[in-house]
């Protein structure tokens, strides 16, 4: 398999543990040359996060909140990942902050007093533990800096190398510090998972979850609401499901719209408001994550707007402005 220039495969012990027995988990994990012998565009924007940046290593769409890159590293690689442009490319020591790119990115941030929300995303944040703990240990002293947010998926793929030692460190270094988990599929949910769940909690995390829409993983509403009504018994807020960003590697994976607000519409009939997450879309060009009704409201299912006006097309993921289309 000639994976050179591609979005790498990439696995855990753990993972493929999960695989033997679980369909939904090699769909997640597994190369499948039939729809990914595509080279890697590293010069793909999708979300707008590459555009004039700061500082090197950040990224800044909204008011108040600031993205922090840490590392483009992750423990494996979901084949349905939107930064195959810079995740599982070969740019893991390009994307991994230096103590110098740090220093810069903290001292941006004592700069601006609007800053009041630091995100540690990736890749994955945890793949870079000196990192993070550098940034949230100088964070601890920006008084302007009220919440902190990590985000990951490491946790569900290599449980065992979780340092909670640090975990519990990074915790503590904010009143509020979010643990934001990227889970999909109930199968992900291991007694090892559960444990370290339960002692995120003791350590004081507020935490919540983050979902993907995934075609032949998590595509109907038992599959959901077994997965959110879990987490939410752990006590895992439900945060977002996405609808599954459409690059030519992951059209596999790419479910019809209609078809989530279906499934987002009965399972709100089923679950409490504390285990539903909000249905958005993340579309590219476009600035701001769109809340989805369900379909208790009429509403045209093919026109949205984004957070500056810009009429959105859910058809064409096109963005278009008095009819134009934009580049």
């Amino acid at each position: 398999m000639d994976t050179e220039g591609r979005f790498a495969e990439k696995t855990t012990l753990h993972i493929r543990s999960l695989s033997a027995t679980s369909p939904a988990m090699r769909a997640m994990y597994d190369y499948d040359p039939e729809h990914e012998n595509i080279p890697a565009d590293t010069e793909r924007d999708l979300l707008l996060e590459k555009v004039a940046p700061p500082v090197f290593g950040v990224v800044r769409k909204f008011d108040g909140r600031l993205l922090v890159l840490l590392s483009y590293t992750c423990a494996a690689h979901c084949r349905y990942c939107e930064r195959q442009d810079r995740v599982g490319v070969g740019l893991d020591r390009r994307g991994r902050l230096t103590t110098g790119q740090l220093d810069d990115v903290i001292d941006y941030i004592r700069s601006d007093e609007s800053i009041t929300e630091v995100i540690a995303s990736g890749g994955d944040p945890l793949t870079h533990p000196r990192g993070l703990e550098y940034l949230f240990g100088a964070l601890r002293e920006v008084e302007h800096v009220k919440v902190l947010r990590i985000h990951t998926r490491f946790p569900l793929q290599t449980p065992r190398q979780v340092d909670v030692d640090l975990m519990g460190r990074l915790a503590t270094c904010k009143t509020t510090v979010f643990l934001s988990l990227h889970v999909d599929q109930p199968d992900e949910l291991t007694p090892e998972v559960v444990d370290l769940i339960g002692r995120f909690r003791g350590q004081g995390y507020i935490l919540i979850s983050q979902s993907v829409f995934l075609k032949g993983v998590n595509d109907d509403v038992e599959t959901l609401a077994t997965l959110f009504g879990e987490l939410f018994f752990l006590g895992v807020r439900p945060y977002y499901i996405y609808h599954c960003q459409r690059i030519e590697t992951t059209a596999r994976f790419e479910m019809e719209f209609d078809d989530e607000i279906k499934i987002m519409s009965t399972l709100r009939e089923r679950l409490s408001g504390l285990a539903y997450p909000q249905h958005v879309l993340d579309l590219p060009g476009a600035r701001g994550k769109v809340v989805v009704p369900s379909e208790h409201w009429d509403f045209d299912h093919s026109r949205t707007r984004d957070f500056d006006g810009r009429e959105l097309s859910t058809d064409t993921w096109q963005v278009t402005t008095a009819g134009e289309q934009q580049p």
